[in-house]
């Protein structure tokens, strides 16, 4: 436990963001499984700082939302082993790195149909 709070500290240094990275551009934490990302590399997130309440999921700053990771090793790590801050001080330091927003809508359709958003 111990470990993995120092490693959510640690990964918010200048030399923990340039680690990751490295891991970041060779698509260790996975790609985005939303077609129009166009296969996006993604960040992994914790949606608590606090131990134990929820498992890491990876973030895709393309679409920005998460994802449960398809990786049954990633899908057992404390998400506060990353934290809620890493993803986001990650793409503020590498602005370069943030991609636009998906240009593409999935738009449902019925025999070509698009059906209408009208809510009873």
């Amino acid at each position: 436990m111990l470990y993995g709070l120092i490693h959510a500290r640690y990964i918010l240094t200048s030399k923990g963001l340039a680690w990751q990275l490295e891991k970041y551009k060779n698509y260790d934490f996975g790609r985005c499984p939303r077609v129009y990302c166009c296969g996006q590399p993604c960040l992994p997130v914790g949606q608590s700082d606090i131990h134990r309440s929820s498992t890491v999921k990876i973030y895709c700053p393309k679409c920005e939302d998460i994802y449960y990771p398809r990786s049954k090793y990633q899908g057992n790590i404390d998400g506060a082993y990353f934290g809620t801050t890493f993803p986001h001080l990650f793409l503020m330091t590498y602005d370069h790195l943030k991609p636009q927003k998906p240009s593409q809508r999935y738009v449902p359709r019925v025999f070509g149909f698009k059906l209408h958003n009208h809510k009873p």
